[in-house]
C-alpha cells in the first residue's frame, strides 16, 4: 500500500501536487483532511473508501462509493471511521479506473 502524502496550508496556501492514481492507496483519516481527486478522463470514475468492521447484525459495514465525473475535481472528506486497522489506521482507497485520474491529500 502507498501512502498520499497530505498537504497542509500555510497562510500563503500551498500548492496542490495531484499524482496518479493507484491500486494500493491510503491516507491518514481525520476531521479535517480530504482526498482530492481530479478526474481528466472522459468517463465517470467511482472511488471507493473501505468502511472496515461489521454492523450490529454482523454484516460488513457499506463503503463509501463516491462518483466522480469526467473533467471533475473533487474533495472527498476523510472520516475517522475509515481509520482500517489493517492498514495501520489509514483509509483505503480504491479506483474504478486510474487513467487520467490523480489525486492528493489536503489537511486543513
Amino acid at each position: 500500500m502507498a501512502e498520499i502524502v497530505s498537504k497542509q496550508p500555510g497562510a500563503d496556501g500551498v500548492a496542490l501536487a495531484l499524482t496518479q492514481a493507484a491500486a494500493g492507496d491510503t491516507a491518514k483519516v481525520g476531521a479535517h483532511r480530504a482526498l482530492v481527486v481530479n478526474n481528466g478522463g472522459g468517463a465517470s470514475i467511482t472511488v471507493t473508501i473501505a468502511v472496515p468492521g461489521k454492523t450490529a447484525t454482523g454484516e460488513d459495514m457499506p463503503d463509501n462509493a463516491v462518483t466522480v465525473a469526467a473533467g471533475a475535481l473533487m474533495a472527498i472528506p476523510l472520516l475517522p471511521l475509515y481509520a482500517d486497522p489493517e492498514a495501520n489506521r489509514q483509509a483505503v482507497i480504491t479506483y474504478s479506473a486510474t487513467t487520467s485520474v490523480t489525486r492528493g491529500v489536503l489537511q486543513l
